[in-house]
């Protein structure tokens, strides 16, 4: 009894999804095909610049570069307080090594004590200026580097 009842159930239930995937795959569909006319065969119009000796046509037929590139960072500063100011002095940092892991160092730490400072790229080391009102701050920043064992000494410069 339980059998035929299973098998009566399963059979309705094959039959209703038959029914329902027959109606869902023959519905009709609207196909609207449209013509669209094709624009690559006509000419395309220029839009010409209005002074021939335009600033990009004078780069772009330049052979030799006669310019150089900005630098990525500009660091001025410009005294507004007046003469009564306290000066600011300039100073250089000596190190006696310089490689990836000291620079990074030396600029953390500057970072960290605010200090206004200047790398200029030369051929054989980088420069390192800082710029602070007195010599005794700086050795602050010299004992800090020391724990880096990063030897360093600071000499007054006049930029």
């Amino acid at each position: 009894m339980h059998k035929k009842i299973l098998g009566a159930l399963f059979v309705l239930l094959f039959i209703g999804v038959g029914s329902l995937l027959y109606k869902l795959l023959n519905q009709g569909v609207d196909v609207k095909v449209e013509q669209v006319k094709d624009r690559s065969l006509a000419p395309q119009e220029t839009i010409k610049s209005s002074s021939e000796r335009a600033w990009v046509k004078e780069l772009a037929q330049k052979e030799a570069r006669s310019f150089i590139y900005p630098v990525n960072e500009l660091f001025m500063q410009i005294d507004l307080q007046g003469p009564n100011a306290e000066k600011v002095k300039s100073f250089r940092l000596v190190i006696d090594r310089l490689d990836r892991y000291s620079l990074f160092c030396i600029i953390q730490t500057l970072t960290s004590f605010n200090l206004s400072y200047m790398i200029v790229k030369e051929e054989k080391a980088p420069l390192i200026y800082v710029q602070e009102k007195n010599e005794k701050a700086l050795e602050k920043v010299l004992r800090e580097l020391e724990k880096y064992d990063i030897k360093s000494k600071i000499v007054e410069v006049l930029l």
